[in-house]
């Protein structure tokens, strides 16, 4: 194996930007439509607005911007898959990109997810998945590709969403590269996060020869289940007929931040042990808070929905159905599990999240004009047991048999906040557990790593540093990640930094124990 400094810029382009000279991706099942290819030279990649994150323009990028549209005969669907190649300077190594929501990737997310890579001289792809890459879509309570007709789901864009369009992007992606530079990457990586983290296990588990190294953030696997612990609060709310403010749930989460934040032996506005956190809202109904300067009362209404948010759904029997949210997390915030909007009387309704409402009126019910605001508790489980009954084996991405990909020499890290607002993160320990359950050496190949005071996103809360270069570092240099560096604010707005450890083995203490004390080691 060469070393990254051998030839890190001995691969230049051999042929210039141009369909002529690159040829057609030949990939079984595949028909491919039409290639285009278009030289960058200085270009500036201003953000997408609609994404709301703080990024600067990218600017001075050489690059060759290739699209290949193509089709799997027979399924009606439409597919591009978009590759950056760098013009100069390629470091030799591929790396795929994931999507978000219901969104598989594509040209909405690349300052988010190609781009950064690209700067680091990385070739780059992203699919569309043969529906819109427009992200909004995934903050919208319809969907304009679930059905082939009314009430009939479009079943080849569903199977490209949960997988198929992943391990083409794949095949393509590199076999651009290759014949760009007149070599293949010397090493190729997968990077993704909530949606994406999902793409990145459900490739591990069904195309584990595709990527090197893995990198999957807040996945949103089994997401049968998970799609349902982000509207249950809403349900409690519901049948309750009151819906209070967001500055009482915000009070909630403070009181109990102020109880919990001290269990790991120092305050420092993180909950580090969220196991051991007993904190019960209801002790403060009656008593008064302050809401936006006015004095307030707390509701018992709110203690419910908050218990409901932290503990997760359950069946009207009662029985477990998926975990629910730290409470540390801020779910009353838009789109949060918790969130409510309020008029200029007072009045407050609930907002369902967009993505589980999509998913269970398009998707299982089949009726998108079906109102959860009228929903029994029994029609409840129905909805939910329907959902893991008739999904969970397309997009569920449960399967913790990673023994090909271990085989394959793959390697994969994944981490995820504990405040995350939208994904349980219980869930992805429940997979990790299962992982180690089947192979107790899994850790050789497939690490966890649990971020206290992180929510659903990349960088907002005490996130990890550069996770993928632990990824590369491990891949190509055999050093398996122990810790990762993580910074960033607390809950009071507090810069801090830390190492959070490898959590195989500690996110089994987390759940069995009642106690996360491997996770977490302070600097002095």
């Amino acid at each position: 194996m060469l070393a990254y400094a051998e030839w890190a810029n001995a691969a230049e382009p051999n042929s210039v930007c141009s369909a002529e000279n690159i040829p057609y991706p030949e990939i079984p099942g595949l028909h491919i439509l039409s290639l285009t290819a278009n030289e960058r030279k200085n270009y500036t990649l201003e953000p997408n607005p609609t994404i709301g994150v703080p990024i600067e323009p990218f600017t001075g990028l050489n690059f060759c911007n290739v699209s290949v549209v193509y089709t799997h005969l027979g399924w009606n669907d439409t597919i591009y898959v978009t590759t950056y190649v760098p013009t100069q300077n390629w470091n030799g190594r591929f790396q795929g990109n994931g999507g978000g929501g219901f969104v598989t990737g594509g040209g909405s997310l690349v300052e988010m997810t190609m781009v950064q890579s690209l700067i680091l001289g990385f070739a780059v792809s992203t699919t569309d998945g043969g529906h819109s890459d427009n992200i909004l879509e995934g903050v919208s309570y319809s969907n304009s590709w679930a059905f082939s007709s009314p009430g009939n789901i479009n079943w080849p864009l569903l199977v490209d969403f949960a997988s198929v369009a992943l391990h083409d992007m794949a095949g393509i992606g590199k076999a651009i590269t290759t014949s760009f530079y007149g070599t293949s990457p010397k090493f190729s990586y997968f990077y993704g996060g909530s949606t994406g983290g999902r793409q990145a296990h459900m490739i591990a588990q069904r195309y584990p020869e595709d990527f090197d190294g893995i990198l999957g953030v807040c996945p949103a696997i089994y997401w049968t289940k998970f799609a349902f612990a982000t509207i249950w609060p809403q349900m409690v709310m519901k049948e309750a007929g009151i819906y209070p403010r967001p500055c009482e749930f915000k009070a909630l989460a403070a009181a109990a931040m102020k109880a919990c934040d001290g269990l790991d032996g120092v305050v420092d506005g993180v909950i580090s042990m969220p196991s051991r956190c007993r904190f019960d809202p209801h002790v403060l109904v009656g008593k008064k808070f302050d809401c936006a300067g006015v004095d307030a009362v707390f509701t018992s209404v709110a203690a419910d929905a908050a218990q409901a948010a932290w503990t997760g759904p359950r069946s009207s029997t009662n029985e477990f159905q998926w975990y629910g949210y730290g409470k540390d997390s801020v779910m009353w915030g838009p789109m949060g599990p918790l969130a409510t909007q309020c008029g200029d009387d007072g009045d407050c309704a609930g907002v369902w999240f967009p993505i589980s409402s999509v998913w269970a009126r398009y998707f299982v019910a089949k009726n998108p004009d079906l109102d959860l605001d009228t929903l029994t508790h029994e029609q409840w489980d129905d909805l939910f047991w329907a959902s893991e009954n008739e999904y969970g084996s397309i997009i569920g991405t449960a399967d913790p048999d990673l023994s090909r990909f271990n085989r394959a020499g793959g390697k994969m890290i994944t981490w995820h906040g504990l405040a995350d607002q939208l994904i349980p993160v219980n869930g992805t320990v429940e997979y990790s557990n299962q992982v180690l359950k089947r192979d107790p050496k899994a850790h050789d190949y497939y690490r966890l790593f649990l971020a206290p005071g992180a929510d659903h996103s990349f960088d907002t809360g005490i996130t990890p540093d550069n996770p993928l270069k632990a990824l590369i570092d491990w891949v190509e240099h055999g050093k398996a990640p122990e810790t990762l560096r993580v910074s960033g604010p607390n809950a009071y707005g507090k810069e801090m930094k830390r190492d959070i450890c490898e959590g195989l083995l500690a996110s089994l203490l987390y759940v069995v124990f009642g106690g996360n004390d491997l996770l977490v080691r302070d600097d002095a």
